[in-house]
C-alpha cells in the first residue's frame, strides 16, 4: 500500500519520504519532480507562465501516471486541497500529514528559494497557508507535528501507521480514525491521552462479565487516567434517559470538567448512550468508542449517531456527535455468544449490498468462516463496512441525503423490534428481515428482480440469520413503521435495494409499503 506524505512546505516530506522508503524496501518520489518532468519546466516557471490552476491540473496528471514501483510519494503542499484527490488518496493508500509550527517551517524554508506562494515574510505566509488548509490537512491517516522530531523517528512513526492501517472518517477538523484488528482495545490509554487532558468516564455493561471493561480500566490507569466507572444495563429495554442520567450524574459527582472524555465499552446500546451523554455533558466533552459486539463494530460505533428509545419508537431522541477515536478489537468477539455475533452479520450484509458486487461476493465466500468466528474473515467484513460508512458520512454527515441509504432494512426492522418491545428480536435479526422486506417492496414497485431477492435471502440464511418474514411481520410491527424517524406525514423515505452497489431512496406512502408487503 502506497504511502502519501502531505503537509506544508518545510514539513519534512522529501527528507522523510526517502527514510520511509528505506524502511519499507521501496522507492520514493517527489510529486513536484514528476510534475516538472511532465511539464518540462520548473515549478516557479509553471506558476509564473501558466498559473496555479494549470499546476494543479498537472499534479492530477502526475498522480494518475505514477510508476508502479513508487511506494512512497511526497506530495505538493496544496495537493490535498482538492477534495476528490484527497478522498482518492485516503481510499487507495496511507495519507500522512507532516506539519510544524509556522516559525519552524519558515526557518526550514528560508526566503527566496523558489517558493511561489511565499513572500518576504515566510512565517506570516505559512501561518495563512496552514489556516486555509487546516481542514484538508486534518483528513489523513495520521497528522504528525515534526517541530521537535528527528527525521528517523518520523519515518518510524509513519511505518507504524502504515502497518496499523486505520480507516479515516474524513470530517475536516473533526476527522477521526477507526482502528480494526487484534489487540486494538489496548491503545485506549494512548488515544484518550491524545484527545483529552481531563478525566476519563468509562461506561460499560454491568451485566456483562466479559473482561474487556476491566482491560480498559487497567490500560487507562497505566496511562495516568484512572477512570470513573459507570455500569449500565446494556439491553435495548434500558436504552433510556434514565441510563443517560446515570452517566451524567456519575461524571458530575466526580466534578469532571470540559477536558473530560467519555468512553463507551460494549455494544450498540452502550455506545449510543455514551455518545449522547458526551454530547450533552457540560455542553459537550470528548468521546471514544470501544465496540465489543460485531453489530457495533460494523455500524453504530462509526458515524456519530447517538440517542435513546422512547415508547413511540427506537432512537427518537438523540444527537449527531462524532467520537475522537474508535477501537474495533476482534479479540473481544471471541467471548460473544454466537447468536449475538451472527446477528451482527446482518449489518455487514447491508454494507456489502450498498457497497458493491465485490463486497457481496466476499461475504458469500467468507460465510462459513464468519459463522465460525474466524478473525481474518471478521476483520475483512468490519473493514469493508467501516470504509463504506466513512465515505457516506463524509458526503452526508447529518443524514439529509445519501446517508439515508444506511437505513436499508431498518424501517421494517425497527418496527419488528418495537413490536416485540425490544425483547423478542435482536437488532441484527430485525435488519435481516427488514432487508428482505425492502427487496419485496422493490420488486413490487418494479425496481428490483426476484433473483436478487433470492440471492440476498440465501446469503442471510447461509449466515444463520432469520428469513421467515411472513411469519414475523404482523399488524403491530406494521403500525410501528408509521412512527419511523424518516416519515414525513403519510410518506416515508424507504430505501430500495436494486442490485449490489445500486440502491435508491423512494418517497412512498405507508399504504404503498404495506401493499407491497402483502399486508394492506
Amino acid at each position: 500500500m502506497r504511502v502519501y506524505l502531505s503537509g506544508p512546505m518545510g514539513g519534512g516530506k522529501s527528507t522523510v519520504a526517502g527514510l520511509v522508503a528505506g524502511q519499507l524496501g521501496t522507492r520514493s518520489l517527489d510529486l513536484d519532480a514528476r510534475v516538472e518532468e511532465l511539464a518540462g519546466r520548473s515549478i516557479p516557471e509553471i506558476f509564473s507562465e501558466r498559473g496555479e490552476g494549470a499546476f494543479r491540473a498537472l499534479e492530477k496528471e502526475a498522480l494518475e501516471t505514477l510508476p508502479g514501483d513508487v511506494g512512497v510519494l511526497s506530495l505538493g503542499g496544496g495537493t490535498v486541497v482538492d477534495d476528490e484527490t484527497r478522498q482518492t488518496l485516503l481510499r487507495d493508500g496511507i495519507l500522512v500529514t507532516l506539519t510544524a509550527e509556522p516559525s519552524v517551517l519558515a526557518a526550514r524554508v528560508g526566503v527566496g528559494k523558489g517558493r511561489p506562494l511565499l513572500g518576504e515574510n515566510p512565517r506570516v505566509d505559512l501561518e495563512g497557508i496552514l489556516n486555509a488548509r487546516a481542514a484538508a490537512y486534518a483528513e489523513a491517516h495520521a497528522v504528525i507535528d515534526t517541530s521537535s522530531l528527528e527525521p528517523s523517528d518520523i519515518a518510524s512513526e509513519i511505518v507504524a501507521v502504515r502497518n496499523l492501517s486505520p480507516i479515516v472518517v474524513p470530517l475536516g477538523p473533526r476527522t477521526y480514525r477507526v482502528e480494526v484488528g487484534r489487540g486494538a482495545r489496548h491503545r485506549v490509554g494512548i488515544r484518550a491521552g491524545e484527545h483529552a487532558a481531563g478525566e476519563a468516564v468509562l461506561v460499560f455493561d454491568g451485566g456483562d462479565d466479559r473482561p474487556w471493561p476491566q482491560d480498559a480500566v487497567r490500560d487507562l490507569t497505566r496511562a495516568g487516567k484512572p477512570p470513573i466507572e459507570v455500569k449500565l444495563p446494556g439491553d435495548e429495554a434500558h436504552k433510556s434517559v434514565a441510563s443517560v442520567e446515570r452517566i451524567w450524574d456519575s461524571a458530575l459527582e466526580a466534578e469532571v470538567d470540559r477536558r473530560a472524555i467519555v468512553i463507551g465499552v460494549g455494544g450498540g446500546v452502550i455506545g449510543d448512550l455514551s455518545g449522547f451523554a458526551a454530547s450533552t455533558l457540560l455542553r459537550g466533552v470528548a468521546l471514544g468508542q470501544i465496540p465489543t459486539t460485531l453489530l457495533a463494530m460494523v455500524d453504530s460505533s462509526v458515524g456519530g449517531k447517538t440517542g435513546f428509545n422512547r415508547p413511540r419508537g427506537k432512537n427518537l431522541v438523540g444527537t449527531f456527535y462524532q467520537p475522537k477515536f474508535v477501537l474495533c478489537d476482534v479479540e473481544t468477539l471471541s467471548t460473544l455468544p454466537s447468536e449475538e455475533r451472527i446477528a451482527g452479520l446482518a449489518e455487514a450484509v447491508k454494507s456489502a449490498w450498498l457497497d458493491s458486487e465485490e463486497s457481496v461476493a466476499m461475504l458469500e465466500r467468507d460465510a462459513d468462516a464468519l459463522i465460525a468466528g474466524d478473525a481474518d474473515a471478521t476483520i475483512r467484513a468490519v473493514r469493508m463496512s467501516v470504509k463504506l460508512k466513512s465515505r457516506i458520512v463524509h458526503e452526508d454527515e447529518r443524514e439529509s441525503g445519501r446517508r439515508m441509504l444506511l437505513n436499508l432494512g431498518h424501517t421494517v426492522g425497527h418496527g419488528l423490534e418495537a413490536a416485540g418491545e425490544y425483547r423478542g428480536i435482536r437488532h441484527g435479526e430485525g435488519v435481516a428481515l427488514g432487508m428482505i422486506a425492502a427487496m419485496r417492496v422493490a420488486a413490487g414497485l418494479g425496481r428490483g428482480r426476484r433473483e436478487e431477492t433470492e440471492r440476498l435471502t440465501r446469503l442471510l440464511g447461509k449466515l444463520g440469520l432469520p428469513t421467515d418474514l411472513d411469519r414475523r411481520l404482523n399488524s403491530r410491527a406494521l403500525a410501528f413503521i408509521g412512527s419511523d424517524k424518516k416519515r414525513r406525514g403519510d410518506t416515508i423515505h424507504f430505501v430500495i435495494p436494486r442490485f449490489p452497489g445500486q440502491t435508491e431512496i423512494a418517497a412512498l406512502g405507508l399504504d404503498e409499503v404495506r401493499a407491497a408487503l402483502g399486508k394492506s
